[in-house]
């Protein structure tokens, strides 16, 4: 079993093209995947069955579609001042699907959000342009669909940005200071209950690091022993290799686009790499 798991950043636009632009990348990369011969899954069904049987996954071609941070331009097409018209990821994906009806029939990507609502909101005028384009009420839309999942990319993103007022102590900007209960509980558990009651879904059931770097407690004492009560199964890390049978499911890994792969190019080889 050597599944990819790609990632991709619908903020992530300096210009149109491949290396310059995350949407004009999913677009071009969904032609390699399928080119490649694999077979896009949702992250949460390949995890459940990773979990329950892992030899149904052995054999197969399998990857599995993210995304980051969960911005509006995940779900819908926005006119961005300086980059024109931007194609949605979830409308990338109804491309694609109208233009190979016979392929990919389980076309599908998982949104990893910033959950609070309050944090977004200063984070959508501290950082984007304070258009309000970093919303929740396409999210139970995009679970609708079938195309897309909606999970936990934690209540803050722990972002530099934020007043750190809550925990002084607690270094912003990176999540491997996130390495108490009290600190934990507060990025994780209160973004699981949120997502439980305002999407419940079962990509609701992944947690993605902030970041990507992360602290030993939380993969080897906090989701260990907390995962049952968070109803979590497994959370995704950033090392850039295949997901593996052998895989640790509390930092499984993650390719990111911009970083491990710029060109549709690129994506062909890492995927005849990983296969």
């Amino acid at each position: 079993m050597r599944v990819p798991v790609l990632t991709y950043h619908a903020m992530a636009m300096e210009g149109r093209g491949p290396r310059a632009n995350d949407h004009d990348a999913l677009a071009a990369d969904l032609e390699v995947i399928e080119s490649e011969g694999y077979e896009v899954r949702p992250l949460a069904e390949l995890v459940a069955a990773w979990l329950r049987r892992p030899a149904t996954l052995s054999g197969r071609k399998l990857i599995a579609l993210t995304c980051d941070d969960g911005s509006d331009f995940d779900f819908r097409d926005i006119e961005h001042p300086s980059w024109g018209m931007q194609r949605s990821f979830f409308n990338i994906l109804r491309d694609f699907h109208a233009a190979h009806p016979r392929s990919q029939p389980a076309l599908h990507i998982t949104s990893f959000v910033v959950v609070s609502p309050a944090d977004r909101a200063e984070l959508d005028r501290l950082c984007m342009l304070g258009r309000g384009w970093w919303g929740e009420d396409w999210w139970i839309d995009a679970i609708a669909s079938g195309r897309m999942g909606i999970a936990s990319h934690s209540w803050d993103h722990n972002h530099e940005a934020l007043s750190a007022s809550r925990f002084p102590h607690v270094a912003r900007g990176v999540f491997t200071s996130i390495d108490t209960r009290e600190a934990a509980d507060y990025q994780i558990e209160q973004a699981a209950r949120y997502l439980r009651r305002r999407a419940p879904n079962p990509a609701a059931r992944l947690f993605a690091y902030p970041y990507g770097p992360h602290s030993e407690y939380l993969v080897r004492e906090y989701f260990p022993s907390r995962a049952r009560e968070l109803q979590i199964d497994a959370c995704m890390g950033d090392d850039a290799r295949p997901w593996s049978a052998s895989s640790n499911r509390w930092e499984l890994p993650r390719y990111v686009h911009g970083r491990d792969w710029h060109a549709p190019e690129d994506l062909a080889k890492l995927l005849r790499d990983a296969a």
